[in-house]
């Protein structure tokens, strides 16, 4: 009778880089019931990484496993191969691979109890570095760098994404916060160093230093924060 209700894996990422998160209010563009969400990217040669895939590949390969099991027909097995991981290699806007790993957390922030009727609501729990809760927390924009704790959760299969799992979201740990009025790098934006372009000259006039730190501040991750999420995959 033990065995009957499974447990999902539970987990806490590596630090990665967020990208598009909807962490303190969920996103109902796409969803009336809401969800909370973020990608993050990673280097796969952090400490960490190469577990973290192989673990949402192995529970991928039983869900699909437990799909074929359950089909009646060879045609319906072959329909259920996994099309969809919950994980990507990060491209450039020339389609080139950077060599990260970007990973999609998601959790649905409402529903009705389907045993009891009752409708609740739900919120990923946010932490600080130090691992105080975050009560009262600050706006999250993508470039901040952070852990997830979440679950590797199996689900029906259809014919678009075949059998696979996702990544539940569950907590969040805050190392680097990237909010408003946060300073905003190059490397923010995917900027790197260009060998013998424009170079800025040194000016000790602080008034231009404060114009160009408000102009950096007033286009800066603002607009990923409150972007489109293009992926299909809900």
């Amino acid at each position: 009778m033990a065995d009957k209700f499974k447990k999902n894996p539970t987990m806490t990422s590596p630090k990665g880089t967020f990208k598009w998160p909807r962490l303190n209010e969920p996103d109902t563009k796409f969803k009336e019931e809401g969800e909370y969400s973020v990608k993050v990217v990673m280097n796969p040669s952090d400490k960490g990484v190469k577990e973290l895939i192989d673990a949402i590949d192995e529970a991928a390969a039983a869900s699909l496993e437990g799909a074929r099991e359950k089909a009646d027909t060879p045609a319906k097995a072959k329909k259920w191969e996994t099309k969809y991981l919950p994980y990507a290699d990060v491209e450039d806007e020339d389609g080139e691979p950077t060599g990260e790993v970007e990973f999609k957390f998601s959790m649905k922030a409402s529903g009705v109890n389907r045993r009891t009727g009752k409708a609740w609501t739900r919120k990923p729990a946010l932490f600080d570095a130090q691992g105080t809760p975050l009560t009262d927390a600050p706006a999250i924009w993508g470039g901040t760098v952070g852990r997830i704790n979440f679950e590797i959760i199996p689900y029906s299969p259809t014919p678009q994404v075949g059998a696979s799992v996702k990544l539940g979201l569950n907590a969040v740990q805050i190392i680097e916060l990237v909010s408003g009025g946060t300073s905003a790098s190059a490397s923010t934006f995917g900027f790197g160093a260009e060998e013998g372009g424009f170079v800025a000259a040194d000016d000790d006039d602080d008034d231009d230093d404060d114009d160009v730190a408000e102009a950096t501040e007033s286009t800066s991750v603002e607009t990923e924060a409150g972007g489109d999420d293009e992926d299909p995959f809900t």
